[in-house]
């Protein structure tokens, strides 16, 4: 297929063009960047401000005038947001027009910040959130620009019009499905995990088994009221305290991603959202790696997912008390093996069986000798061996490693760039992938 992706969150975009073409499609990534991520894209939309000033917006437009051979005529188009170029409202809902009637599909992605998600927290959807909890709005005059940017007229009216206009909607994280299941989006609305490529694990490193417990504090520039690290951060600080010599935190802001997956390596521990139900691609990218997360796993997020046993977040909550928190994350750290138990827990399910939102094993079975019956083998076998302690959690590891490098030839085992089962199943895409799905094998 053609396809066209436009805008970016936390690359997500970037991510799943790689599974994308990995399976032999031709995609395209327009998008301004993601502000300080500078995410790569094949058209770059980003305003130059410094340069054009009030008149950057003009490039924009002259950018997408010069790839219209590239932005017309695809069998998908996805938009991040109903705001997907970094222009007025009414110039997002002519260009989104434009898409519609030049191309096959187009699919919003409820991805980011909209009026709907504001109203629906402002209604208790779900229980707490970075806006609203206990039925009372927080961070008020954090909020306050940000929630009024949205709700201005142009931007109230384009989200409706891409929203309702859109051939399918696709939501990346359970919140968002929440505030989405609503009458008028049921039928259109999807649950897509997030994308996430799986790195090689470095078997050199043991993580959880030093002398010094290794937590890393990612932050993003002005955007700490919105992600709450800082408050988890604050009890992993407690913990410092109170077991000297045995914590070592680090705090970093706004690098560059590859210099912050080295980090992540590094790492023992995660600490990420205090807000989150479920994990973030922050998270993901942290547990491809082995590396455990402090942050959002809510036991109605594994139900959802339909995972009933393995829960391989420390799940703090703004619902919980300082001191039940601070609980939460000791028992986890200073339980003898429970830090431990964690990282086996990710390491297994990287091998085994989907278990969360974008960590997921999923052999792209047109580049590989792997079917189905060898998966289905694999899976059953971790499932079992899993259960009977540490021994043969790390005796999986090794034999499995052994296996599959046999059938899998060239592609790394834990290098696949892999796209859910999951990805687009139904009537309102039916001119996109083949058969309704990509992995009916799955």
């Amino acid at each position: 297929m053609k396809i066209l992706l436009v805008g970016e969150s936390s690359l997500l975009h970037n991510t799943l063009k790689k599974g994308l073409v990995e399976l032999g499609h031709q995609v395209t990534l327009m998008s301004d960047g993601n502000d300080w991520h500078n995410s790569p894209r094949d058209i770059d939309l980003r305003r130059n401000m410094e340069r054009y000033g009030r008149w950057s917006g003009l490039m924009v437009l002259w950018k997408i005038v010069c790839n219209l051979h590239k932005i017309c005529g695809n069998d998908i188009v996805q938009v991040h947001n109903y705001q997907f170029v970094p222009l007025m409202g009414w110039w997002n809902m002519l260009i989104f027009w434009f898409l519609k009637l030049t191309n096959k599909r187009i699919i919003k992605g409820c991805f980011a910040d909209d009026p709907h998600l504001f109203r629906q927290q402002a209604k208790g959807i779900p229980a707490y959130s970075d806006t609203f909890w206990n039925g009372k709005l927080q961070n008020i005059e954090e909020n306050k620009e940000r929630m009024a940017f949205h709700f201005m007229p142009q931007f109230d009216k384009c989200w409706h019009t891409v929203s309702y206009h859109s051939d399918a909607l696709i939501a990346c994280l359970y919140e968002y499905y929440l505030c989405y299941d609503v009458s008028e989006f049921h039928k259109k609305l999807y649950y897509i995990p997030l994308p996430m490529i799986i790195p090689a694990i470095d078997e050199n490193r043991q993580k959880g088994n030093g002398e010094v417990i290794k937590v890393l504090v990612g932050l993003q520039p002005k955007r700490e009221y919105l992600k709450g690290a800082l408050k988890i951060a604050h009890f992993v600080e407690i913990l410092a305290k109170k077991y000297p010599g045995k914590i070592e935190l680090k705090y970093v802001e706004g690098v560059v991603y590859d210099e912050y997956c080295r980090m992540l390596d590094e790492a023992d521990v995660l600490v990420d959202q205090f807000y989150s139900y479920t994990p973030s691609m922050n998270s993901l990218a942290a547990m491809a790696r082995g590396t455990v997360v402090i942050g959002g796993g809510e036991e109605e997020y594994y139900e959802f997912i339909g995972e009933p046993e393995l829960r391989p977040i420390i799940n703090v909550s703004p619902e919980y008390s300082e001191s039940q928190n601070v609980a939460i994350i000791e028992q986890a750290f200073f339980v003898k093996d429970n830090l431990t138990e964690f990282v086996q827990i990710i390491i297994v399910q990287s091998l085994g069986k989907t278990f969360m939102q974008g960590i997921t094993f999923g052999l792209v079975f047109q580049h590989t000798t792997v079917g189905t019956a060898e998966l289905s083998l694999i899976e059953s076998l971790t499932k079992t061996l899993g259960s009977f302690g540490h021994f043969f959690v790390y005796l999986v590891i090794v034999l499995s490693k052994l296996v599959l490098y046999q059938h899998i030839g060239t592609i790394t085992f834990l290098g696949i760039a892999v796209v859910n089962q999951r990805v687009i199943e139904s009537i309102y895409v039916s001119a996109g992938f083949p058969d309704g799905g990509v992995h009916k094998d799955c």
